[in-house]
């Protein structure tokens, strides 16, 4: 089941508690908190028991502003998960103002946590009032990322947004920063804590014990205004009419409360009762049916009413007494005596509430209780069946966590769970750590009948994906020929569609595809489709998408619609975008090429509604915005591209540096457009430095073009020219064409200034001359021609530069002395020179030169 589903499981942990009639309204706490509200940051930070939950509740209901809750529990230790929640927090938020929520605020959504939180700060920039979000027991998180993610949310979201965090302790965050700024807001135990005031009204008024002065005041000094400590006092005096004795015996010190819980609250319950809260009470969240397969208690659902009813430490978590919890203190006793009364039944418990978890397909509940329950067997088999769908949900975090707890004894013996943890490693980059848990793996077959086959196909596929990313394209072929020879032939995660291609809008340049070096991918592709081919796998729709914007590149159009059609076909099979964009972006784009404009919008248009249809991941849809944006350049159409680029710029510099290349890129054109060069060059120069360290080759060809351009613009000829000629350098290998086309008729005069510059070797002064040939058809108003006659590209380089020097006007001699040769030499390439041209003298060989502007 896909884990994102929004079920009634994960509503309770959107839901604002609310809380009985039984419990005193605080308004001077309210109005404490209230104090704080402009803050950035509200943190409320005190031990358990201290109505920390309470107190916010109470304040949230009260103030009448859009708000979102999220309760969090020890699984939500995952980036990709934490930041689903939270986005779907946010849509609370916004309905409650009025407004309808994104369609990126949608739990469904299967996106990294990078781009999750990339996509939040731009939601959240748009919301135009103020609104809070709740991260309630946010002392259960302690996963770095997610810390840094929320200090990056803090530090760079709009000025409307306050985070209320509820925790027993500091949370790992620069709260000093927010505190310099004036930014925070804290409430700690001294606040939180009864007053003499409010226990009276406790005990006096909602409980009705009518206890004197003196008496209120010993429990409001024995409990230090504890709030947990006066509930229990109040429910031990309940029914007696007060009691002196226990006033003055009452204590607040741990041990006593958790005698008190003990003796007072969870011996009085019927012996069935105290079995049945002593077994759930391995549970966070509580329902009925939960209960009743752990506990084996039929009457599960009446108990837990019955629970809430008398104020027995149950709290619940929705507005339709389905789903409750136990107090923490209350369920931290609990589970410290089922440790002691029933450690040998705890696995049971936990297997029970694993095959619970299962039956209703919530997988994470599921492995988490087996592996707390040490059914190692049964925890292995479910990580392997679901991690394909895991990886698709980029919760890799949670399957590093799993993985920690396996020895390496196990994992030998079950080679399907050392290659379900490989992947997880080989899609972080980990590739070492993948080929290190694949030799485990075939250690693991040794002596091995069962499954064989299908974990044989398993390593070599993946080991083919691993020497892909590392450009070893023999090798990789050779693992992935010799898997179809192989039975089931295919890989699961392929079959599932874990998305190879995470977040490029143009498939060539991302690993999957060599990174842009066209060279090894039409080395690669084409044999891969024939390894692969009517295998229907979606591995064959990155192989088809690949290959469209490869032919559309190479500027051969003939070819792009069959690969076209089958990536949009693969690719909806597993309604996988990261082919479908790329596809009707590789549509779109040679519809403009063919300036076929009346139809050039059209699959823009349908991609954007497909996307809203079946929640795409947020980066996708920003993408998409952001391509239109490049088109709107195009077409002189300003005003729209310039006020994309205001939203964008309304984030820091820092975080538009964090951004994905293609936006980045996108807002540097939109910066050349606006004639605004110097913000382009800082852009592009930054950008022009992260393409050469991480060697991305087409996005670091597109980047010196644009630099280019900039330069030029700023009349810095010289830098310009070394760009774009650095660029041509690049290009010329690979066989790249469009990159340059679809920059316009600027770009190609400036490649024919190059070209007639001569500044460039001979394979490269042949690239240009053919591309030029492509530039005088594209641009048929530019006054560009290229005549290069065929007996010139017979020469060598060598040869071509003597000739060179000849037309210059040089002797032999001086032709010696420029290149460091000696006459005889010289003499010898003069001679091939004119066997190859077919001339007899300097004066011919000249005029061929001049015919061909080499």
């Amino acid at each position: 089941m896909d884990q994102g589903k929004y079920s009634s499981l994960i509503a309770t942990k959107l839901h604002v508690p609310t809380y009985g009639s039984d419990l005193l309204h605080r308004h001077q706490l309210v109005e404490e908190i209230d104090e704080v509200r402009t803050a950035r940051v509200i943190l409320i930070c005190a031990p358990a028991g201290f109505g920390k939950t309470t107190a916010v509740s109470q304040w949230i209901t009260s103030i009448g502003k859009p708000a979102g809750w999220l309760s969090l529990d020890e699984a939500d230790n995952d980036p990709a998960r934490f930041w689903r929640y939270f986005a779907k927090a946010l849509s609370m938020a916004q309905r409650e103002a009025g407004r309808e929520a994104s369609a990126m605020l949608d739990l469904t959504y299967a996106a990294s946590a990078d781009n999750l939180l990339s996509m939040l700060l731009e939601e959240i920039a748009a919301m135009p009032t103020d609104y809070y979000l709740v991260l309630d027991d946010y002392h259960l998180i302690k996963e770095r990322s997610i810390h840094e993610g929320l200090q990056t949310l803090l530090q760079h979201a709009s000025p409307f947004l306050h985070v209320i965090l509820i925790s027993r302790e500091e949370p790992p965050l620069s709260l000093h920063r927010l505190r310099v700024r004036k930014q925070l807001g804290q409430l700690g135990a001294e606040h939180l804590r009864f007053n003499e005031e409010e226990c009276r009204q406790l005990f006096n008024e909602l409980l009705g014990l009518d206890l004197s002065y003196e008496d209120i005041h010993v429990l409001s000094k024995r409990t230090e205004g504890w709030i947990a400590g006066l509930q229990l006092a109040a429910l031990s005096m309940q029914g007696k009419g007060g009691s002196t004795v226990t006033m003055h015996s009452f204590s607040g010190n741990d041990k006593y409360v958790e005698d008190y819980l003990t003796e007072e609250v969870l011996k009085r319950l019927p012996e069935s009762v105290q079995q049945f809260l002593l077994k759930t009470s391995i549970l966070p969240r509580l329902s009925g049916e939960l209960c009743a397969a752990v506990a084996s208690e039929p009457d599960a659902h009446a108990i837990l009413e019955m629970l809430a009813r008398t104020n027995s430490f149950v709290v619940p978590l929705d507005g339709v007494n389905e789903w409750y919890r136990y107090h923490h203190l209350f369920a931290d006793l609990l589970h410290t005596h089922l440790r002691k009364t029933y450690s040998e039944q705890l696995p049971t418990l936990h297997v029970a509430a694993s095959r619970w978890f299962e039956g209703h397909g919530w997988m994470t509940e599921a492995i988490d209780h087996a592996l707390k329950g040490s059914d190692w067997s049964r925890a292995t088999r479910l990580i392997v069946e679901h991690a394909p769908w895991m990886l698709k949900q980029h919760e890799n975090v949670t399957l590093r966590r799993w993985m920690r707890r396996f020895d390496t004894v196990w994992l030998k013996s079950h080679p399907e769970l050392c290659i379900a943890f490989a992947w997880m490693h080989a899609l972080s980059d980990e590739l070492e750590q993948a080929e290190a848990l694949l030799h485990l793996a075939e250690d693991g077959l040794h002596g091995k009948n069962e499954g064989l086959e299908e974990c044989r196909v398993e390593i070599w596929v993946l080991r083919g994906y691993v020497q892909l990313i590392l450009r070893n394209i023999t090798l990789s072929l050779s693992y992935l020929e010799e898997s179809v020879k192989m039975k089931p032939k295919f890989s699961r995660y392929f079959i599932v569609g874990i998305e190879l291609n995470g977040d490029e809008a143009f498939v060539l340049r991302s690993r999957v595809a060599l990174s842009g070096y066209l060279s090894k991918v039409s080395e690669f592709y084409p044999a891969i489709r024939t390894i692969w081919k009517h295998s229907g796998l979606g591995i064959l729709a990155y192989g088809s998408i690949v290959m469209a914007e490869l032919y559309y590149e190479k500027n051969e159009f003939e070819q792009l619609t069959y690969f076209v059609q089958r990536a949009l076909q693969l690719g909806s099979n597993t309604m996988n975008f990261g082919v479908l964009v790329p596809a009707y972006l590789v549509l779109t784009r040679w519809r403009k090429a063919e300036k076929r404009g009346a139809e050039m919008w059209l699959p823009l248009a349908e991609i954007a509604e497909l996307c809203r249809q079946r929640k795409a991941p947020p980066h996708w849809i920003a993408f998409l915005d952001a391509f239109r944006v490049r088109l709107l350049l195009d077409e002189n159409q300003w005003e729209e591209a310039e006020q994309w680029a205001s939203q964008f710029e309304k984030m820091s510099k820092d975080l538009i540096h964090s951004r994905h290349e293609f936006e980045r890129l996108t807002l540097a054109r939109v910066y050349l457009s606006a004639k605004r060069e110097n913000e382009a060059c800082e852009l592009l120069t930054r950008l022009k430095h992260e393409t050469e360290v991480k060697d991305r080759l087409g996005s670091r060809i597109e980047t010196l073009i644009l630099l280019s351009q900039a330069y030029h613009s700023q009349k810095r000829h010289h830098e310009a020219a070394e760009c774009i000629r650095t660029a041509v350098m690049l290009a010329a290998p690979e066989g790249y064409v469009r990159i340059f086309l679809d920059e316009g008729p600027e770009v190609a005069k400036m490649l024919y200034a190059l070209y007639k510059s001569k500044a460039c070797s001979r394979q490269e002064l042949d690239y240009m001359a053919s591309l030029l040939k492509t530039v005088e058809k594209e641009f048929p108003a530019l006054d560009i021609q290229i005549r290069v006659s065929p007996e010139l590209d017979k020469l060598t380089e060598r040869e071509a530069e003597v000739l060179s020097l000849i037309g210059e006007g040089l002797s032999n001699a001086e032709i010696a002395g420029r290149l460091h040769l000696t006459i005889g030499t010289v003499k010898v390439y003069v001679h091939q020179i004119y066997a190859k041209l077919q001339v007899r003298n300097r004066t011919q060989a000249v005029v061929k030169l001049r015919e061909s502007e080499l």
